[in-house]
């Protein structure tokens, strides 16, 4: 018999109800339990405030400590640590994150891009010809690509407004054979 498919016999039996199906019909039994199934989530479940996912956003954005850390420290998963940094709140609309909690984010991370651009034009100021003879230029050199390259990360992704998207076509043809190439073969009639 395939599996899931029960005679009458056999279901009454696991239910342990009686066999006689007419008095299945006009007999209520106390073992017998229907539940609807609730769409959503359990009433008990927690929805995580705004708020707390701004934090959980800005702490994984900060990099103060694992996505795992995070989790165990505000009681949300891991999914949810790496789906609020990029301004969803779940991993089901991690392609469309919500517009609140993405436009706080944006403004962090212009706040932490202005820093870095305020330390870079100052480790770029101290590169001067005075200070080139007394310190080594690799290590002042090295502070301003850092801080160029965080200010880089942190600034939001410049949206194309030319429209061009630079995409490259390569058509693969084989080599033409020249005639000199093949073999001649004479036939006779």
């Amino acid at each position: 018999m395939p599996m899931g498919i029960l005679s009458d016999d056999e279901f009454f039996s696991e239910m342990k109800l009686p066999k006689d199906k007419e008095s299945h019909q006009n007999e209520s039994h106390s073992n017998v339990v229907v539940e609807d199934i609730k769409l959503g989530r359990p009433p008990a479940s927690k929805n995580v405030p705004p708020e707390i996912r701004e934090i959980v956003a800005r702490s994984a954005l900060n990099e103060e400590g694992t996505g795992k850390q995070i989790a165990d420290a505000f009681g949300v998963s891991e999914s949810s640590v790496s789906a609020y940094k990029v301004g969803a709140h779940s991993t089901t609309t991690y392609n469309s994150p919500n517009e609140t909690l993405q436009a706080k984010l944006i403004d962090h991370k212009v706040r932490i891009s202005t820093k870095a651009r305020n330390r870079l034009i100052s480790a770029l100021n101290e590169i001067t010809p005075d200070r080139l003879s007394g310190v080594k230029p690799r290590d002042l050199a090295s502070i301003a690509k850092d801080m160029s390259s965080i200010v880089k990360d942190m600034e939001p992704a410049a949206s194309s407004s030319s429209g061009q998207t630079n995409i490259q076509f390569t058509f693969m043809a084989p080599r033409v054979k020249d005639v000199s190439e093949f073999t001649v073969i004479d036939v006779k009639d």
